[in-house]
């Protein structure tokens, strides 16, 4: 039997994930002991021609398809069709760094079930972008990051993490009633650890994400995993007290978000002269009132997400009775496909 399988859902990144490839094709790991599992959710770039080609070039790459939008049903696709022991999810702008997948496996000689959390690091370091400046220096990688707290399941991010194919059979796979970005993977990472897995670091197992957001692309992100985080509660509503939505900064702003909303339209203006300002500054931290600006934009956003999805479905009542088909989705949630 194969050790691992990695599985590599894509939409429209046809470059990125040629680099993609080419890094978790060339490990230390001999090719005989790994498969790559590639699963294109509906591509309309030239993803087909990057995998044909690729294809020819390593014998333990395999493509799949999976209409069915969603980052949820993709994964699974590369679940039931993986053959390795271990499975190692990452995403389509990932270089793995060359001992990502041998390093992997040594952390999974353990007698307890394991999730491993790899290290994933943002080439963001020399950046003259006042908004990159910002979550470098705050560590903020994604939308989930504003969560913190110790690890277990909210770390379970499958930009880089490993789990044994046999438990993520028994946990039943990613919830594919998550249709748009966020939080199908914590939710599983839920079910693991219920199961008995623990959350470990695994921070040999090393990659780049090769991102770069721009502030309306990284809010429109954060709107949707609040969305996302309405969800994760309806399904299981222990979860409430864990999440950003019942802390003290996010009551703030469910008192006053009205006149936040007012100040923050209002302040546009003032905060991208200040921005334009920054870039010529160099790539050191960003002054304080930018700062301030970034740290309440993001989780006033991850808010309104959550917010809409209350709203949209009676206090969050969505339930299993709405279909993927039926359910309308959010403003914020519609992009181009090329943003995927």
């Amino acid at each position: 039997m194969l050790r691992v399988s990695v599985v590599i859902p894509t939409l429209n990144r046809a470059d990125l994930l040629a680099a993609t490839i080419d890094r978790i094709a060339n490990q230390t790991l001999s090719q005989d002991l790994y498969e790559i599992l590639v699963i294109d959710n509906g591509s309309t770039d030239h993803t087909r021609s990057v995998l044909d080609q690729k294809s020819k070039v390593y014998p333990n790459l395999r493509a799949f398809s999976q209409l069915k939008r969603g980052a949820a049903p993709t994964r699974n696709v590369g679940i039931r069709n993986a053959e390795g022991e271990t499975v190692v999810f990452i995403d389509d702008d990932i270089l793995a760094e060359p001992g990502l997948l041998e390093a992997h496996l040594r952390y999974h000689h353990r007698p307890e079930p394991v999730a491993i959390i790899g290290a994933v690091t943002a080439p963001w370091g020399a950046s003259n972008d006042p908004f990159l400046r910002y979550l470098r220096d705050r560590r903020i990688f994604n939308p989930y990051s504003i969560t913190g707290g110790p690890l277990d399941f909210s770390y379970y991010h499958t930009g880089n993490v490993s789990t044994s194919r046999a438990l993520l059979m028994e946990a039943g796979g990613f919830n594919e009633e998550f249709y748009i970005y966020g939080m199908e993977d914590i939710e599983l990472g839920y079910r693991l650890e219920k199961l008995g897995c623990r959350m470990a670091h695994g921070l040999d197992a090393r990659a780049e994400h090769a991102y770069f957001p721009t502030y309306d692309q990284f809010i429109q992100r954060c709107e949707q995993a609040g969305y996302s985080l309405g969800k994760l509660i309806d399904l299981h509503p222990e979860l409430k007290g864990r999440f950003v939505e019942n802390g003290r900064r996010t009551r703030l702003l469910k008192r006053f978000h009205v006149l936040y909303r007012m100040f923050t339209l209002g302040s546009q203006p003032i905060s991208r002269l200040i921005a334009r300002w920054e870039e010529q500054r160099g790539s050191g931290p960003v002054t304080p009132v930018l700062d301030q600006h970034y740290y309440w934009a993001v989780r006033y956003h991850f808010f309104l997400g959550y917010r809409q999805y209350n709203r949209q479905g009676g206090n969050g009542r969505h339930s299993d009775r709405i279909s993927i088909t039926d359910q309308p989705l959010p403003d914020f949630a519609i992009e181009p496909r090329s943003k995927a």
